[in-house]
């Protein structure tokens, strides 16, 4: 009868310290999200930044491949597209997705 209490104890301390690790990482997401909100407000307070930079680079590199290409190509002037794979990539994490 011992053994059996034993091994059910020694199960809700497992499913218990489970718990509370799965517990500390949302909060832990949590607080890594408020911070990264707060620097974002910050950089956006003080005007021009990098990330917009970046943002208007990788957008006219879109507009580049997609509008001035096929408008140029209709003039007979063809000029080489540039990838696109890794701009999407990195425009969808400045965007805020993951």
């Amino acid at each position: 009868m011992i053994g059996i209490t034993a091994i059910i104890e020694l199960i809700k301390t497992g499913f218990g310290f489970f718990q509370k690790k799965e517990q500390s990482k949302a909060d832990l997401d949590a607080k890594n999200s408020h911070e990264q909100n707060e620097i974002t407000l910050e950089e956006t307070r003080k005007g021009f930044t990098w990330r917009q930079g970046l943002g208007w680079v990788l957008t006219f590199i879109v507009f580049y491949n997609y509008v001035v290409i096929p408008l140029l190509a209709l003039c007979g002037v063809l000029l080489p597209a540039i990838p696109l794979d890794q701009v999407w990539k990195v425009l969808i994490i400045l965007i805020g997705g993951s």
